[in-house]
Formats: structure tokens, sequence, C-alpha cells
């Protein structure tokens, strides 16, 4: 028994071992497929963006402007200029004089820098805007000729999401040790795939249909392994996952000509297709669609397996159709809160769009016919199709092979 155990705990280290290892190669040469010859992140010609800390503010000024014919003072622009202390690039601990300009034309006004503050700085190099005789606050002299501007973009924010997340995997560690370690590796692994992977492909030029099948069966695959090792229960819910994923595949391509889909949302969407090289926003319809519905499929998959597999050590003899069932039933269950989970999801993701929709337009057909909603509604439509599609799919493939493995014991 012990040496069956000990032949177990070293398969399972291998094939851990070699899932890191698979993932890292993965990553690195399809890192170096994806970018090409091509530089994404931090790519020439996009702006020096630096960070900096808050030392001193020296001024604030308010003045009033209106944008209406009539003219007058229905507006006001705050200018704060103040002093910082560069914490990255060549001119790192160097202090410079940055300016921060507040429009209350949106209503929301922005917060104003503070000593203290870690902020965002643009980098505007070669200044020649400012008028011949402004001086610098700090000196009271003269810039000296090609002198580079430093301009608030926004506050630092990562600091407190690292935090956060700092919280949360510690609470993962706590309550799920050697699981919850490989829980927060495989995500990790999974926003690497998408950042280092699918987005330079896109952004590339590559074909997105492909590369992001190829992205969600490596999501796939890699989870289930680390988290779950190599066994039937993982293979058999990868399975149902990479079949589950046909069907929002299959609804995004067949439903684009009859809602006459162009891809073109929103402005970004339209600024996407200016980009060298221009990127298919038609085809990035049936990327969201799969990327959305990976989570949820394995989610549902694993849970099916899972019970469907705990059925069958307790109950060998039980009949395959009336295992089918237990697996079939148990989706039942989960249908209903799966459902419910995607479409406030998706919705909740959309929601400043939809309100100012229902706000600006008359009637609610109106704003349902918009391609942003439609789109929106149908991917969760396309998702709830394919949660209820792969719960059968899952207990039929599940079923199976227990049945087998019942023959072989047997045997």
């Amino acid at each position: 028994m012990r040496l069956n155990l000990k032949a177990a705990l070293r398969k399972d280290r291998l094939v851990y071992a070699l899932a890191l290892l698979a993932s890292a190669v993965f990553l690195l040469v399809g890192n170096r497929i994806a970018v090409g010859e091509r530089q994404v992140f931090g790519a020439s010609g996009q702006g020096v963006i630096l960070r900096a800390r808050v030392l001193q503010i020296m001024t604030d000024e308010q003045s009033s402007y209106d944008i209406s014919a009539q003219g007058g003072n229905g507006n006001t622009l705050r200018s704060i200029t103040f002093r910082a202390r560069l914490l990255e690039g060549e001119s790192k601990r160097q202090t410079v004089t940055a300016v921060q300009e507040i429009n209350d034309l949106y209503g929301q006004r922005e917060h104003a820098v503070a000593p203290g503050d870690t902020v965002l700085l643009d980098l505007l190099p070669e200044d020649t805007t400012a008028p011949e005789n402004a001086s610098d606050p700090a000196t009271g002299q003269p810039p000296a000729a090609g002198a580079s501007a430093y301009l608030f973009l926004s506050f630092t924010r990562t600091t407190p999401l690292l935090l956060l997340a700092g919280c949360y995997a510690f609470l993962v560690l706590f309550f799920a040790r050697k699981k919850g370690f490989d829980t927060l590796l495989s995500m990790g692994i999974t926003i690497l795939a998408i950042f280092a992977v699918l987005l330079p492909a896109v952004l590339t030029g590559r074909n997105i249909y492909v590369w992001t099948v190829v992205i969600c069966a490596f999501v796939i695959f890699t989870n289930l392994l680390l988290v779950q090792g190599l066994n039937a229960k993982s293979l058999t819910a990868a399975a149902g996952c990479l079949g589950g994923l046909f069907c929002p595949a299959l609804i995004a391509a067949l439903m684009q000509k009859p809602m006459h889909l162009t891809g073109l949302m929103d402005e970004d969407a339209v600024m996407l297709t200016y980009l060298d090289p221009p990127i298919n926003v038609r085809a990035t319809i049936s990327c969201m669609f799969l990327i959305g519905c990976v989570g949820a499929l394995m989610d549902i998959t694993m849970t099916i397996v899972s019970a469907v597999h705990e059925i069958h050590e307790k109950e060998p003899e039980l009949p395959a159709r009336e295992l089918m069932k237990s697996g079939n039933s148990i989706g039942k269950d989960v249908i209903g809160t799966m459902a419910n989970t995607l479409v406030l999801a998706f919705i909740g993701g959309s929601m400043s769009e939809i309100l100012l929709l229902v706000n600006y337009s008359g009637r609610l057909t109106q704003v349902l016919n918009l391609e942003l909603v439609s789109v929106e509604i149908l991917q969760s439509l396309a998702s709830c199709f394919s949660v209820v599609l792969t719960i059968p799919l899952t207990s039929f493939l599940c079923t199976l092979l227990m049945q087998r493995r019942t023959k072989k014991t047997v045997a």
C-alpha cells in the first residue's frame, strides 16, 4: 500500500513539474511567435510615463471659461503646479516640476494631488508651447532651451490593488493550502497567457480565431493539470470544457450575418481599425465570447465530474443510465445560478454604457437594437447555451469513462 502511495505521489510530482515546464515553454515560444519583430509593450512613440512622488504644492490657480456660443464663465479650470521626485527612469531621484489640470467640464472633479501621493507623469520633451518669458515657478528663472514638460497623467492605483491581491492570496493559502497555491499559480499563468501571448498576437495581426482557441485550450489543460493533476477527472473535465466551447464559437459565427454585426460597438473598437496592422473587430466578438465562457465551463464541468466520480466510488454497481441521470440532476441545480452569474457579470461590465443609452434613448426597443447592447445580450445567451449543453456532454463522458474503468477492474 505504501509503495502504491509513493508511486502515485512521484507520478503527481512528475506531472506537476512537466505541466509547469510545458507552460513556461508555451508562454516563451508563444510570445516570441505572437510578437514577431514588433515591440508590443513599451514600444517607441508611445510616450514616456514615469512614476513620481509629490513633494510640494507650488501654485494652485483657478480660471473660468465657457464653451457655449453665448460666452460667459460657466466652467472652471484648476491648474496645480507641484514638485515631485522621479521614482524610475534615467532621471531617477531627480526633482522635477509638473502640472495637473482639473477641468469641471465633465461634472465629476478629479482629486487634486497632495504631498506624499504617488502619481504617473507624462513626459513631453522639448516643450515649445510655453511663452518666451515664462519662468519656472520653482526657481523664477526662464526654462532652458529644449526643456521637458511633465504633465500629471493619473494617480498610481497598483499599490492598493497589490495589497488587496496579497490579502486574497493569503486567504487562499490559509484555507486551501497546497490547492490554494496551485490555484494562484494557474491563475497567474492564465493572466500571462492573455497578456503575453493572446494580446500581442491580436495586435500584430495574427489570426484571432486560431489564437483564441489555442489560448483557451492551454488555459483549460494547464489549470486542470496543476489544480487536479493528471487523472480521469481532469481529462474528462477538459474534454467536456473543450466540447462546450464549440457552442459560443458557433453562435458567434452564425449570428453575425442575421444581426448585421460589425464589431464597431464603441469608439475604442473604431480606433482598433486604424492601427497598423488594422484589427478585425468582428473577429474580436468571437474572442470575447470564448474567453468569457472558459472560466464558467471549467467550473461547471469540474463540479459535475467530481460529483459523478464520487457517486461511482460509493456505488460502483450503479447502472450507467442512473449515473448519467445523477450528473444531469446536479447540472440542473447549477444552471440557474450559473446563468444568473453570467448575465449579471456581462451587464455589470457595461453598466455605464447601458445607463447612458437608456437615458438618451426614447424607447426600449431602440436600446436593445444598438450593437453594443445586442452583443452583450448575445454573449450572455451564448454562455448560457454553452453551460446547458456542456452538462449532458460532461455527464456522458464521465459516465462512459467510469463504466470502462469498472469493466477493466472486473476483468
